[in-house]
């Protein structure tokens, strides 16, 4: 036990030994510019998020490239083929978050159970279907 203790204090003197920092430290000096070297030549940015999306070719003005874009808009297949994705997409989530609510359904049905006249009996002399037999029988041997 003294052994494990004298043990535990010199892994403790060499772990917080390593800690430490000589008297005579002092921290080094890094060059710091006040600015940054590139900024001289950038501009701010300047978001376009409330421009119209649409019919971005009308800009240029020129009528061949309206044209142009008018006739791949109606004959590009790859477009409608991810527009369709798109949509079957977002009714598979909507189909499945439809899951995490909860539902409420209703049913209604009609049934009726009538027994049976020949029903077997619960005792195996008697039937329930024509005449009673006998309770008791006698057997004999030849």
């Amino acid at each position: 036990m003294r052994e494990r203790g004298a043990g535990l204090v010199g892994l403790a003197a060499l772990l917080l030994g390593g800690c430490m920092v000589g008297p005579d430290y002092t921290k080094p000096s890094a060059p710091m510019t006040p600015a940054y070297k590139e900024a001289d030549g950038w501009k701010a940015a300047e978001p376009s998020d409330h421009l119209p999306r649409g019919q971005w070719w009308s800009i240029f003005g020129d009528p061949e490239l309206h044209a142009l874009e008018e006739e791949v808009a109606k004959a590009n297949q790859n477009l409608k083929i991810a527009e369709a994705r798109l949509r079957a997409a977002r009714a598979m989530v909507r189909f499945n978050r439809a899951a995490l609510f909860p539902t409420i359904s209703a049913g209604a049905g009609a049934s009726s159970i009538r027994d049976s006249v020949c029903r077997p009996s619960w005792r195996w002399t008697t039937s329930s279907c024509g005449p009673p037999t006998p309770r008791s029988s006698s057997w004999t041997r030849r």
